[in-house]
């Protein structure tokens, strides 16, 4: 494990792309659809959060960020997410893993530690 990781959480940013058809199941369809998503990613709930993009880049719809303590988790949140109900609506276009870095007050270390990162 990445020192930094063995304090701070894993992030993965799934960056989607919905499909048009999605769209034209229309409201009643797209709310039953959401519904399933939902209950099929419950148990995921706590470590995502959905960013709606619409209107602010054209490459995606939406951006899914998931938080875990290993990259297990995100892959497995991941796969999730992509074979749920609203899994073939949607495409993840890009990937970013990452380590969430400290608070900005608790980023300073001392000589010692900074020379094992």
């Amino acid at each position: 494990m990445h020192q930094l990781a063995e304090r701070n959480k894993y992030i993965g940013m799934l960056f989607l792309r919905i499909d048009p058809s999605y769209f034209e199941l229309g409201r009643e369809g797209i709310h039953e659809v959401s519904a399933a998503h939902a209950r099929d990613l419950a148990k995921w709930a706590k470590q995502l959060t959905h960013v709606v993009t619409s209107g602010l880049n054209g490459r995606y719809d939406q951006v899914t960020i998931v938080e875990a303590d290993t990259l297990e988790e995100i892959h497995a949140a991941a796969t999730d997410f992509r074979m749920g109900a609203k899994g073939k609506y949607i495409e993840v276009s890009d990937v970013i893993v990452g380590v969430k870095a400290p608070p900005r007050g608790l980023a300073n270390r001392t000589t010692e530690s900074a020379g094992q990162a």
